[in-house]
């Protein structure tokens, strides 16, 4: 065939043309499968994808969860092949950025099953009864003072909890469960058992109750368990009533979610292929596959470099001997 440049047809050798072949296209190439390969004139090159680690014929995962940032994630970190994903603590919720963790606020859902009013705090919530009502044992439901003259039926009984009759008179303190009874048997002390102890990062136990604590690149608001991008603490002294920063973590650089071919061609410009790590995108011979893994980009005729054809009357294109006209 011939290869129309302009008003040139233009003759390549032949002995050129055999050694042009695009194995990254034929499948003949030997990267690892989760390489990218890119071929390129007499050569391809093999290329570890993002999340793997190798000189691109051998490529090994990399566990982005181990490291002193826990990957980016401020409470639980999950190495996944190619990737990683955040989870958060109870009484959280991953926010839209994948790596930080918000306060889920029970009390919009329900009332958080309280009988009558519900207070949200940082990971959990409590119930609270109106005037002339105490909290039951299920701290939800509500209970009217009787006038039996009970001890827990008096609002005096001192139990921050939970009031129990004792045997032998008098009253017994309990607490609700992530909570410990303090030393004087009426106080009710938090621990991190109970919603990650109100801390958004880290939580130690202490016999005052629980010390809160960030993760590096991060300090401790004033507030004592929320966290802050140092960053955003320098802004906040700085700025009076400043607040912390939004929902959206600048570390954010690859997307959590695994693609497939379905959705969009996987993204491809061309072929698409589901492998057990994701997609492989491939291009057709002519073009190369980019760095992105995605995007093909027609290749310039490596072999359209040489003399013209005779120009054909009746269709015909003629070269020299030993050239092919293409």
């Amino acid at each position: 065939m011939c290869f129309l440049k302009g008003d040139c047809l233009l003759c390549v050798s032949t002995t050129l043309l055999t050694r042009y072949v695009d194995e990254c296209a034929q499948g003949t190439d030997d990267c690892h499968p989760d390489a990218i390969c890119q071929n390129i004139p007499k050569l391809y090159k093999c290329t570890c994808k993002l999340g793997y680690s190798g000189e691109g014929k051998t490529c090994e995962d990399i566990d982005e969860c181990d490291n002193d940032f826990n990957g980016g994630c401020v409470h639980e970190c999950f190495n996944i092949l190619g990737n990683y994903r955040c989870t958060c603590y109870d009484g959280f919720m991953l926010a839209h950025d994948g790596h930080n963790c918000l306060d889920t606020d029970e009390c919009m859902f329900n009332n958080g099953g309280c009988q009558h009013l519900c207070f949200n705090t940082l990971g959990s919530y409590e119930c609270r009864c109106k005037a002339g009502f105490f909290l039951s044992d299920n701290q939800h439901t509500c209970i009217h003072h009787s006038e039996d003259g009970m001890n827990c039926m008096n609002k005096d009984h001192g139990c921050a909890h939970i009031c129990r009759e004792a045997p032998k008179g008098g009253v017994a303190c309990e607490c609700r469960p992530g909570f410990e009874l303090a030393r004087n048997q009426r106080d009710c002390i938090l621990t991190c058992n109970h919603g990650n102890g109100g801390c958004q990062h880290t939580c130690e136990d202490a016999d005052d109750g629980p010390i809160c604590g960030c993760h590096p690149k991060y300090t401790v608001h004033s507030d004592g368990k929320t966290c802050l991008e140092k960053e955003e603490a320098v802004a906040e002294i700085s700025e009076s009533n400043a607040t912390a920063g939004g929902d959206v973590d600048k570390r954010v650089k690859r997307r959590l979610i695994m693609e497939t071919c379905a959705v969009n061609n996987g993204g491809c410009d061309r072929t698409c292929k589901d492998t057990s790590t994701g997609v492989h995108c491939s291009c057709p011979v002519g073009f190369t596959l980019q760095f992105d893994g995605k995007t093909c980009k027609e290749m310039h005729n490596p072999l359209a470099h040489g003399p013209c054809c005779t120009s054909p009357r009746y269709g015909a294109c003629e070269c020299e001997v030993s050239l092919l006209c293409f």
